[in-house]
């Protein structure tokens, strides 16, 4: 069964003073209240799916305040709820898993950052980046610098996670841009404390409603011929004011150290590995105090100009920590120091990896080579080098210690229904041949995995009859796709069943009825027996008729 927080979210009713004891999900969400958010969306996926599996056991809560809530069936209709915030003084937050999830929401993103925002609009995006996580290997940086919004990236601790999204509402008000705020898995589940405030509801609300619409303005459309000068406002106001807000709020950290002929840029979500690592070298303790200089960016896009140049004139050399590819910041960085004529040393991609997680062998491996490179005054690299080398000896010696271990890939779990389908299929092969399977996002994607082995390809999430489409027509089999009814609901009915019929496709659609969502928690959806209230998930024709009056 889905996981309930019935009594985890009782921790958002606390007031101002109050001390909050939690995980970073739930601070978010007790962020979200103390913040005046008129409405709240999104779709589930890791690492923050139980944002909304919270938000629906705080329905209580969030009905006092008149917050309205909505389960959104995709990405892109979550991102088309911010529409709201164009026109009106409401603050909104949605939230989904990206970068999937951000692809799905692409065209609604773009629409949105055109004509801006008058309400805060908070965009809570779960980063699935590195070895543990269950998606392609991209950044949501490269959405957020090509549509001109802000990308938060706060270092995993409560109190800060908390100030990024409050202050990430203000932000987007000030620059009337859209804010991504990205959660890695660490900073989703990180526990902590932080001094509460008292929630409060939204200017307008379900309360407070709005008494009609504004004037029309057609300056508010994401619509030719005003796109042009929407492009315009931008770069000239926009990011201007985004970055005077984020100087003048301090959003981003600077640690001061007595190594200051060198220093480290580094990711906000990043900055605890860093300081780990560093204390493993006795240069930096458990409080957050470094020897190394640290540049903490709280705020990842856009860079401040005067802050980077404030921090890298007195330096030698910066290493840049910005984890996975491209080296967007490091370019930047490399860009505003050269227009400064500044003759500090960038360096990042080098010591570091170009791809990958940023694990602590890595930046122990990357920050040793660095500092070796580098050679800081009053610093002896020998020393660096020999603790470096007897820490990545423990491994080998700690694996031989234990044996090899038998792989053991991920599976079905036991007694799963779906496993016999595959079953089936494998057994159908017999007679048949093999033939070509279009599989999809959810649990039935491991049966990619022996012994059963099936599925030529995964396109997203409800596109596996779709990507069928192109194959049939080319081969002697009719393929066969596979779908859960949750990517049936997102995406499929769509992209797949609605195109195939168009097209009169022939091939053979498998769906996999759970009832629910199954991949991301077993959420609602509307072929489930009953909605998160409990009720039929359609309303009724008595139900609507009672609703209009």
């Amino acid at each position: 069964m889905e996981r309930s927080f019935k009594k985890e979210v009782q921790a958002l009713k606390l007031g101002r003073g109050e001390i909050f004891r939690g995980e970073g999900i739930l601070a978010v969400t007790k962020a979200l209240l103390q913040s005046g958010v008129s409405y709240v969306g999104g779709y589930q996926g890791a690492p923050v799916s139980h944002l909304l599996d919270v938000l629906v056991d705080a329905e209580d809560i969030i009905g006092d305040l008149g917050v309205h809530l909505e389960t959104c069936t995709n990405e892109a209709s979550a991102a088309a709820m911010l529409a709201a915030s164009i026109n009106y003084p409401l603050r909104g937050a949605v939230t989904w898993k990206s970068i999937v999830g951000t692809n799905v929401a692409a065209d609604a993103l773009s629409n949105l950052s055109s004509p801006g925002v008058i309400g805060g609009a908070l965009i809570i995006i779960g980063e699935d980046y590195g070895e543990g996580a269950s998606v392609i290997q991209e950044r949501s940086y490269a959405y957020a610098m090509k549509s001109s919004m802000w990308l938060l990236d706060p270092r995993p601790d409560l109190p800060t996670i908390v100030r990024a999204v409050e202050k990430g509402f203000e932000l987007s008000e000030a620059s009337h841009a859209p804010v991504m705020l990205e959660l890695r898995i660490r900073a989703c589940h990180v526990t902590g404390e932080f001094a509460a405030k008292d929630n409060r509801p939204g200017a307008y609300s379900g309360l407070n409603r709005l008494a009609g619409p504004p004037r029309f303005d057609y300056g508010k459309l994401s619509h030719p011929p005003v796109t042009f000068v929407q492009e315009r406002l931008k770069v000239e106001e926009r990011m201007p004011a985004a970055r005077k807000f984020i100087r003048d709020e301090k959003l981003n950290e600077f640690i001061a150290g007595d190594l200051d002929d060198i220093g480290i840029v580094v990711m906000g979500g990043l900055t605890n590995s860093v300081l780990r690592t560093l204390s493993r070298f006795d240069l930096a303790d458990l409080f957050g105090q470094s020897r190394v200089p640290l540049y903490v960016l709280n705020c990842v896009y856009p860079l401040v100009p005067e802050e980077v140049r404030e921090f890298c004139a007195s330096k030698r050399a910066v290493l840049v920590v910005e984890e996975g590819h491209p080296d967007y910041i490091e370019q930047a960085i490399n860009v505003e120091l050269r227009r400064a004529d500044l003759q500090t040393r960038v360096i990042g991609k080098g010591p570091l990896p170009q791809a990958g997680e940023y694990t602590s062998e890595v930046l122990l491996k990357g920050i040793a080579a660095f500092l070796a490179e580098t050679k800081p005054r009053r610093l002896d690299i020998e020393a660096i080098d020999a603790r470096a080398r007897a820490i990545l000896a423990q491994k080998p010696a700690a694996a031989a210690a234990v044996g090899e271990l038998p792989p053991r890939p991920p599976s079905f779990c036991t007694g799963c229904p779906e496993r016999p389908v595959f079953s089936a299929i494998k057994l159908a092969e017999r007679e048949v041949g093999p033939v070509h399977v279009s599989a999809d996002i959810g649990c039935h994607s491991f049966a990619g995995f022996a012994p059963f082995s099936i599925g030529n390809s995964i396109l997203g999430y409800g596109m596996s009859l779709a990507s069928a489409a192109a194959v049939g027509p080319n081969m002697q089999k009719r393929p066969i796709a596979i779908m859960g009814d949750g990517g049936f609901w997102h995406n499929g009915v769509i992209t797949g069943v609605a195109s195939n019929l168009f097209n009169k496709g022939d091939g053979v659609l498998l769906i996999m009825q759970n009832g629910y969502t199954s991949a991301t928690g077993q959420q609602f959806m509307p072929s489930s027996l009953s909605n998160r209230d409990g009720a039929p998930p359609v309303w009724t024709s008595k139900e609507r008729c009672a609703r209009s009056g």
